[in-house]
């Protein structure tokens, strides 16, 4: 069952401009490589917004906030909360259109529940960034309207709304289930979070360029098999022995011996394979909750290139039961056993 990402932020008076100017896509650019222009215009909105800003709409609530002191707001005082809710790429796959926005309109209802319609300023819903996400804000009040980021978005809060949201939209039948539970990933900032996929993307990178290393060298020992395939051979008049040029048969004595570390290498292959699909899944668990911000990130199982790989070590093993034949049916195994095989190694 897919997973419910549900990532909070906080914002002080000075990030609202910003922030509106990102969801309502109003830069002329962007630094965030996932938005694809071509795709904005299937951005769209789940709440009826006046003419005003989102700032102008957020200072009418603050403004009419329960102040008894009178004292005016502080600088550093949140003043905007902002939920970002997706899931992964395999679940909106299996939605359509008009289930995805089904989809984020009942998140919206449950939140709105949750922390008050009346203090609602914003849903917009992303289609132009590698995966569909909404971003919902609202004004922190308390039940009695006073302004406390702290006291309506703390631990205990989060860990509530994130049990209890799974449930609400299960019942409204949307296969979907919790993030993993006590995951820090809903309170990690989005600077945090990229660097760390930075982290994580170049780990990956290094692993395929071993793989594509190893592969590369996969690809030079069928070449040479084919050249093998193509030796000139002629009976002798004694027995049933076979000649071969001396530069061919030198071709067959050097192939002979990559094959027998070819054997090794495969079998470690095969054990980072076995390795490299393990690390898989659990990347996949881990980053869930993250795939919101990734984007333009090929799968990890495609990058790299699993089945391709198993189809060059079966072409390998292949080559190990053709040279075997080719030698025992021209009376050189016996002569290869004795000359290039270590009493170490095993037989061919």
């Amino acid at each position: 069952m897919a997973k419910l990402v549900c990532h909070a932020e906080k914002y002080k008076k000075g990030n609202v401009s910003s922030i509106e100017r990102h969801n309502e896509r109003r830069n002329a650019n962007y630094s965030n490589e996932e938005i694809d222009s071509s795709r904005t215009h299937l951005n769209y909105s789940l709440m009826q917004r006046s003419q005003e800003s989102y700032y102008r709409s957020i200072m009418k609530l603050v403004d009419a906030r329960d102040n008894p002191s009178g004292r005016a707001l502080r600088k550093d005082a949140v003043v905007l909360s902002e939920f970002i809710i997706s899931s992964g790429n395999e679940f909106f796959e299996t939605l359509s259109d008009e289930e995805q926005k089904r989809f984020f309109r009942e998140a919206l209802r449950y939140l709105q529940n949750f922390f008050g319609e009346k203090n609602s300023i914003y849903a917009v819903v992303h289609r132009d960034e590698h995966t569909p996400h909404m971003h919902f804000g609202f004004v922190p009040l308390t039940s009695e309207n006073k302004l406390c980021a702290k006291e309506v978005i703390n631990r205990s809060v989060l860990v509530r709304l994130q049990s209890e949201m799974p449930e609400f939209l299960q019942k409204n039948g949307f296969q979907i289930e919790r993030g993993e539970a006590g995951s820090k990933a809903v309170h990690k900032s989005v600077k945090a979070y990229k660097a760390d996929m930075e982290k994580e993307k170049a780990a990956l990178e290094k692993s395929i360029q071993k793989e594509k290393k190893e592969l590369s060298q996969l690809a030079s020992a069928k070449s040479e098999i084919k050249s093998v395939e193509q030796i000139s051979i002629g009976k002798t008049v004694f027995g049933g022995k076979i000649t071969v040029d001396e530069q061919d048969f030198k071709k067959v004595a050097d192939l002979a011996k990559k094959q027998l570390a070819g054997e090794s290498k495969e079998k470690k292959l095969s054990k980072e394979i076995h390795s490299l699909q393990k690390e898989n899944q659990t990347l996949k668990s881990e980053n869930e909750n993250m795939k919101v911000q990734l984007g333009k990130r090929r799968s990890i199982s495609e990058r790299l290139s699993m089945a391709s790989l198993e189809s060059e070590l079966l072409e390998l093993r292949n080559f190990k039961k053709f040279a075997e034949k080719f030698m025992s049916e021209h009376g050189l195994l016996d002569y290869f056993k004795r000359t290039f095989i270590h009493s170490n190694n095993r037989d061919l």
